[in-house]
């Protein structure tokens, strides 16, 4: 029997899927909107009867890259972003770029008020034949992206994302509103910022660079062709950036898309041959993404500096998140105060010394002096979280890595956990400053002995550098020189000159340890609690810790160069700053967040005092300087400018410091160990060299383009003194009477603990602790003997020669 086959045409079958696919459009257009129907769609009050729009729609507000430039402006050093997205406008975007999106994505767009019917009735026939197209415009396209990347939930990125009927009523409703309340030119130019286009690229401004390495304006046809081949396909790009992964498939949407905009009558048959010809052409841009992937290692520490700094400014949130999701979303233009060229110069000439493979820390800061600005942070290490093969850690803790070759440790700037390295002799421009504020001219003269017994600071116990001898119960603190020389009385030009310890001692006695702190805290410098001043501060002793001119308490280069650049300023304080201009998404400039915070520490003629001495100390004697001492002359004798600076060796050569600064640079210069500071003889005589000149050669880089400026010479009062009160002298009389002689001239006097070598009888007076002149009020110390000198009358005859063995009075002295 023969069967009959049923005629079955092409034709036939499309009726039947076009039937099919008409009632699927009405069924679902009635679904979505059963109260309007399909003719209220175009009425122009229809908006009305939707449910209301989201106000991230109607408000949008999109993450957008902040991008990070050294301080030429030009050069990037990093981005901070959420999304890697910067927003752009219409007029920013190449007339290619746009008809490429519209000929792949919405060709009608201009045409519909927001759902395209047709479309809708075309992908149900082609669906219901098994192919798989989609009906979504344009505009729905930009509400689903909008939805998406303002969900603050998972349940919110699920509701805008999933593939329901629910989910696609919604959009064709939010969509035709958004048509009644937007221009086109506005919902395109949305879209062209929302889109994502692979590879972390969010929008056509990262797109363009992330792939071509150039602004959306200056697309090519067949660029901008690509990149509207990826909001459909975005996994196209996966791994070809990386030199990986398969060109083909993004090449045969690319040459479909350019063929379409012929069709659309975008562009010529002639330009569409010749782009399908091009090959794909990448060249991705580098995306830098925060501080472990800034454009040259080296510039790591300065980033993690800025980033810590942004979090801290309650300018910019209330708390560090809030601080720091602004910097990841806000879209701002940053131009630092990073010197690149300093910066690298600065890298170079510290690892050329000093390896990065070796254990020692060699770093320098560079700040400048009236503003605050960070030009330089360089350390002979690489900034890296790969700490995989670094060397062995000196302190023996091999439960985490060392610090050398690779680290993120901030050593340059510290924190509450990382609070720096002894500063050695660099704390006595603290105590000479408070010396000066308290009206000590420089002119001061106090003994340099070899070793000082402290009138002050002592021990109940036995300590290594007490004194071999008691003072009633205690033992007093010995400090000596280094090398143990001594000298006659120095001034302060001399003291500082020569960096004289137990002069230094003498002089904060005489001023107080709190005021010496407090200058220092005023100039920039941090106590941290576990430190000796911290700890003075906590037992409320701070006028008893005699070693804090000696430099015993711990600070990082930044503080040293803040501090001294404060100094080199005329007494005026600035924080240090990392940025020089912050500029936000729509270009405006936020001046405030870059303005430097800065206020009067001290007085300028009390600076310019401290930076006469300080100039001692480099071999320059300038008028009004009466130098006796120059310990890092030998470095800068050719420097060729006004300069001043200190070095500093810490106890048992801890740590070594040179800090030097021109009136607009100031650079702190180190040595020391970051995994254990607490580590002796890390500062070799090489590595104390190699402080001194590497520092003094980053100064001159730092100043080579700047002008040439001068300090004033010290007023006279600074120098001189003024209304100087004369000291009573003593000699071998009652303590009590002399104390009553002493505060009498108006000064704060006080019999000091313990006795001294003296030719007075045991317990006498026998001289004050400074002799001369002294501000009116200032403490001044009643010195009791101990008679190891005295000699009675009959010692005094027994020791006359005989008569026959006498001088002739004619010639004796």
């Amino acid at each position: 029997m023969e069967i009959l086959k049923r005629d079955r045409s092409p034709l036939g079958d499309a009726l039947a899927l076009l039937v099919c696919g008409v009632l699927a459009g009405v069924l679902a257009a009635a679904a979505a909107f059963p109260l309007v129907g399909l003719a209220g769609m175009v009425a122009e009050d229809s908006v009305n009867s939707f449910e209301s729009l989201p106000s991230e729609l109607t408000k949008t507000s999109l993450p957008q890259t902040s991008y990070v430039y050294a301080s030429d402006g030009k050069t990037l050093i990093t981005s901070f972003y959420e999304e890697n997205r910067r927003e752009v406008t219409l007029d920013e975007v190449s007339p290619l770029m746009i008809e490429a999106l519209l000929a792949a994505e919405d060709s009608k767009f201009y045409e519909h008020k927001g759902v395209d019917w047709a479309g809708i009735i075309r992908a149900a026939v082609a669906n219901q034949g098994g192919d798989s197209q989609g009906a979504s415009t344009l505009t729905m396209q930009f509400v689903r992206n909008t939805l998406i990347y303002s969900a603050s939930t998972i349940d919110e990125v699920i509701e805008a994302s999933e593939d329901t009927y629910d989910r696609k009523l919604r959009e064709a409703r939010y969509a035709m509103a958004i048509e009644e309340s937007m221009s086109k030119d506005d919902i395109l130019e949305g879209y062209l910022n929302v889109i994502y286009l692979g590879n972390q690229a969010y929008g056509v401004h990262a797109g363009s660079y992330s792939y071509f390495n150039k602004p959306p304006s200056e697309l090519t046809l067949a660029e901008a062709a690509t990149l509207a081949s990826l909001p459909k396909f975005p996994s196209y790009a996966d791994g070809l950036l990386d030199g990986e992964g398969d060109d083909g498939q993004i090449l045969d949407r690319r040459d479909w898309i350019i063929q379409r905009m012929v069709d659309l009558g975008s562009i010529t048959q002639a330009e569409a041959d010749e782009a399908v010809e091009q090959p794909l052409g990448l060249d991705p841009r580098p995306v830098r993404s925060e501080c472990v992937d800034v454009a040259t290692p080296n510039w790591g520490f300065f980033c993690d500096f800025f980033k810590e700094w942004w979090g801290d400014q309650e300018l910019f949130g209330e708390t560090q998140r809030d601080r720091i999701s602004l910097l990841k979303r806000g879209g701002y233009k940053i131009v630092t105060s990073l010197d690149p060229d300093l910066q690298n110069a600065a890298t170079e000439k510290l690892a050329d010394r000093v390896s990065v493979d070796n254990p020692a820390t060699l770093g320098s800061v560079t700040i400048t002096p009236g503003t605050g600005h960070v030009r330089a942070m360089a350390v002979n290490r690489v900034y890296s979280l790969d700490q995989t093969n670094n060397g062995p850690r000196t302190d023996g803790d091999d439960s985490k890595p060392s610090n050398y070759p690779n680290t993120t440790i901030p050593l340059l700037s510290g924190n509450e956990r990382v609070i720096g390295y002894p500063a050695g002799s660099t704390f006595k421009m603290f105590t000479m400053l408070a010396a000066l504020e308290e009206g000590w001219p420089l002119k001061t003269k106090i003994p340099s002995p070899g070793t000082y017994a402290s009138r002050l600071y002592g021990d109940y116990t036995k300590q290594p550098s007490s004194c071999d001898f008691k003072r009633g119960d205690l033992y007093p603190w010995c400090p000596t020189n280094d090398g143990g020389w001594s000298s006659a009385p120095l001034n302060m030009w001399g003291m500082f000159g020569r960096s004289s310890n137990t002069a230094f001692v003498q002089l904060q006695e005489l001023v107080g340890t709190s005021k010496a702190v407090d200058i220092a805290e005023r100039s920039g410098i941090t106590f941290y609690p576990n430190t000796g001043v911290g700890q003075a501060k906590e037992n409320d002793n701070l006028d008893g810790y005699g070693t804090f001119t000696l430099g015993f308490d711990a600070t990082t280069p930044m503080a040293m160069a803040e501090a001294y650049a404060t100094v080199a300023a005329g007494g005026k304080h600035c924080d240090p700053l990392p940025v020089m201009q912050v500029i936000n998404a729509d270009g405006e400039e936020w001046v405030e967040a870059s303005t430097p915070s800065c206020e009067q520490a001290y007085a300028e003629e009390v600076a310019y005092a401290a930076v006469s001495a300080g100039r001692c100390v480099v071999g320059q004697n300038p008028e009004g300087s009466q130098c006796s001492g120059n310990t890092a002359a030998a470095y800068t004798s050719d420097f060729g400018r006004p300069l001043f600076g200190k070095t500093g060796t810490s106890d048992s050569n801890r740590a070594y410091w040179f800090i030097a600064s021109t009136p607009n640079a100031t650079t702190a210069t180190f040595v020391g160990d970051t995994d254990a500071t607490y580590r002796a003889n890390v500062a070799s005589n090489d590595l104390k060299d190699a402080v001194k000149s590497t520092g003094t050669a980053i100064l001159k880089t730092a100043v080579k383009d700047l002008d040439k400026k001068d300090w004033p010479k010290p007023t006279d009062a600074m120098s001189n003194g003024k209304n100087l009160v004369s000291i009573p002298s003593i000699g071998c009389e009652d303590p009590d009477s002399a104390r009553s002689k002493v505060a009498g001239a108006g000064f704060e006097a006080a019999i000091a603990p313990g006795k001294f070598d003296s030719e007075c009888e045991d317990g006498q007076a026998f001289s004050t602790s400074i002799t001369g002149s002294a501000p009116k009020g200032s403490p001044i110390y009643i010195l009791v003997s101990n008679g190891s000198d005295f000699k009675d009358e009959d010692d005094e005859d027994e020791d006359e020669p005989d008569d026959d063995a006498s001088t002739p009075p004619d010639d004796r002295d």
